[in-house]
Order: structure tokens, then sequence, then C-alpha cells
């Protein structure tokens, strides 16, 4: 599933792992005979294997098992939002979209089950708990040994990453500077892009 990416807006795929871990939020994309698998769900990187990501699905779920036999895409959405024609200081531009997303090419996954699903799920409440929030230790073993039989944990080699930032790399310096402005005055969510955009603007070697 090729990513179109024209070479203003490639990043590398350090990028692209970077946008993951800090959105985990994933589109998971799976082929079938007939029609793709897609869930949405959160994958966070494997700290024992920094080059796989590690999540899990409800059982009931036909995905689960698709992804077992069938290579995957993982979609991460990053900053993004509408940019106005009113926002450049050159005449005749139209509306667009900036956005940062990553793809992870995944191989066939991995199940993930006994206590290395146990830890996984430990990994994932400690990353939006923090260390002194809830943890999976709170629940009974018996009905923590229920759930973990009604979910499919897994393990996805990710093969390749990539990173597309379209963040008016192909506009003048002025109009750069003028929509990150305009964008540093609206909504948090407009503020996060327009930081997206400067700090890809301050990364560029001096013109």
């Amino acid at each position: 599933m090729p990513l179109y990416q024209p070479p203003a807006f490639a990043s590398p795929a350090s990028a692209a792992s970077a946008l993951a871990a800090r959105h985990p939020f994933a589109t998971l994309i799976t082929p079938a005979s007939d029609t793709p698998w897609i869930s949405h769900l959160v994958l966070l990187p494997d700290p024992s294997r920094p080059d796989c990501l590690l999540g899990h699905l409800a059982a009931a779920n036909g995905h689960s098992q698709a992804l077992l036999q069938a290579p995957s895409v993982a979609v991460f959405q990053g900053e993004h939002g509408y940019i106005s024609p009113r926002w450049y200081q050159s005449s005749g531009m139209v509306p667009t979209w900036n956005y940062r997303v990553a793809h992870a090419q995944c191989a066939v996954a991995q199940q993930v089950s006994g206590d290395e699903l146990y830890t996984l799920l430990a990994q994932l409440s400690a990353r939006f708990e923090g260390p002194d929030g809830w943890s999976p230790e709170a629940v009974p073993a018996q009905a923590m040994a229920a759930m973990q039989r009604a979910i499919v944990g897994f393990r996805l080699p990710v093969i390749q990453w990539q990173c597309k930032e379209k963040l008016s790399q192909n506009r003048s310096l002025a109009d750069r500077h003028s929509v990150i402005a305009a964008l540093a005055s609206g909504q948090p969510d407009e503020q996060q892009l327009a930081a997206c955009m400067q700090a890809v603007l301050d990364s560029e070697p001096a013109s």
C-alpha cells in the first residue's frame, strides 16, 4: 500500500516512529480476499523490540485472526488543519489542508498471550495512567484471566516506516511565516500545527 510522497513533504523514518509514539491511536488495515479489515486501536512501540508495535483487539473481531495471516498497514494521524488562502502573502492561492501522517508497513503479526499479554496490557495502562495510576493489578486474577481470553494480543514487526509532513514546505518563506502566525493565534489544535510548521522551518538550512 504505497504512500504518495512528494519530495518536499517526505520525512525520515525516525520522524514516522516518533509521530506514532506521540499519536498512538492508529487505523490498522489488513487485506482480505473480498474486502480489507479496518480497525481503530492503540499501537505502542515494543520496549524490548523497537522495530515492532504492540496492540490487541477483541477476539470476536475477525480482524484479530486476519492480521495473523497477512501483512498490515498501520496509519497514525498527527497534527492537521485547514489552511485558508487569506493567510498567504501571495495572491491567487486556494485552500488546502496541512497534516502529518506516519505509515507502518508491517509483516504478519505474532500472537501475544499469557504473561506476555498481561505485560502488554500493563504497558498500555502505564502509558496513559502514569506510574501512580490504574494498573491491571487492580483486577482480581480470575477476572483478568477472563478478560485476556476475550482479546487477542499481537506484535506487529514493522518492515518500513514512512512519514509525510505536508506543512507548506512548497510555499515561499513569507507565506509560511504568515500561515504559522495565523495558526498560532487560533485554537489549541491550530497552535500545535503551527508549532510543527515552525519546527520544520527551523530545521531547514538557512538560505
